[in-house]
């Protein structure tokens, strides 16, 4: 009689386990970083609104592999989602790039402007086309460059090898600007710089100080040439696998990365800071020499679009169209 109770409850249990789901999702940032700590905080939503029965198993700093292999991988459905930097989803949609194009955007404002109302218009289709679903906008922050020697302007990158994110947007800008670009994916910039292969790099200002980046290159020059937004993205297959009220679930949970955009411009004034204060140079370029940085983005910009061909051209039109709609 106790043998057959233990083994009616081991069922019961064995259902009740059944019945909820569990979903992998994939972060390069590490636990420590506003990233790290707003993909918990939608974990930790996630599994309140649905009582349990979704939850979200996480993996940060690239436990699951690299951002670059991942992105593959959700769209596969081999992953079920993943915190997704704008590189890393311009792998899938080419186009997505442009969203980093140098010094496109007059402000922060304007930038939330058009990722809040025209993005899901503007990329919606080439979403559908790679197979994955954008739950949410990210804010990634501004690209600058650290370096082991001093950079001010442009004229200093002559003959120097720097480490660029592998897109078309930061690599063909550092080009334009005299540097010998060198692309590799974030967690290889670290070792390049280490050993020489590279002697300065390009990295977001939160995301390289929160890695290490200015422990070996501790020249940090606030040149802002992009700025980036990554997307919270899903399998197709498993957002469509998905039941309505797991969907909804999900949808009410995913809105809590928006809270990015006051962590990481919050943060990069407190970082830098405290890169400072550990031995780090942190340089603001003046009007003058700023102006030397943005005077290469039209001729950059056409480099871009060459690369992206046709189809990035006319995204960039509708990019440049929500713009004026949000001036």
């Amino acid at each position: 009689m106790k043998l057959t109770a233990i083994a009616a409850a081991l069922v019961v249990a064995g259902s009740i386990t059944a019945d909820a789901k569990e979903l992998r999702l994939s972060a390069a940032p590490p636990p420590n970083s506003p990233w790290g700590a707003i993909t918990m905080k939608f974990v930790d939503k996630l599994a309140e609104v649905s009582g349990g029965e979704l939850t979200v198993k996480p993996f940060l700093g690239s436990k699951l592999g690299g951002e670059q292999d991942v992105v593959k991988q959700i769209a596969r459905g081999r992953i079920d989602m993943g915190v997704m930097s704008n590189t890393a989803v311009s792998l899938l949609v080419p186009e997505f790039g442009l969203l980093a194009s140098p010094y496109a955007f007059d402000s922060a404002e304007q930038f939330d402007c058009v990722a809040d109302n025209h993005l899901l218009d503007t990329y919606g289709a080439e979403f559908d086309a790679a197979k994955v679903h954008a739950l949410s906008w990210m804010e990634v922050g501004y690209q600058v460059i650290f370096s082991k020697d001093v950079i001010r302007t442009p004229a200093d990158l002559s003959g120097i090898k720097i480490r660029t994110a592998p897109s078309a947007t930061d690599t063909l800008f550092i080009q334009a600007a005299g540097g010998t670009p060198v692309p590799l994916a974030p967690s290889e910039a670290v070792p390049a710089l280490k050993t020489g292969q590279v002697s300065a790099a390009t990295q977001l200002s939160v995301f390289g100080v929160a890695t290490g980046y200015d422990k070996v290159a501790p020249q940090i020059t606030l040149t802002r040439h992009q700025h980036q937004v990554g997307a919270v993205i899903m399998s197709q297959k498993t957002w469509n696998g998905l039941s309505d009220q797991e969907k909804a679930w999900i949808n009410e949970a995913a809105p809590t990365f928006l809270e990015l955009r006051a962590a990481i411009r919050g943060a990069e004034g407190a970082l830098l800071k405290k890169a400072a204060s550990e031995g780090a140079t942190v340089i603001e370029p003046n009007a003058e020499e700023l102006g030397a940085w943005k005077a290469l983005a039209p001729a950059a910009q056409d480099a871009i679009l060459d690369e992206l061909g046709d189809s990035a051209k006319a995204k960039w039109d509708a990019i440049l169209a929500a713009k004026q709609a949000c001036s």
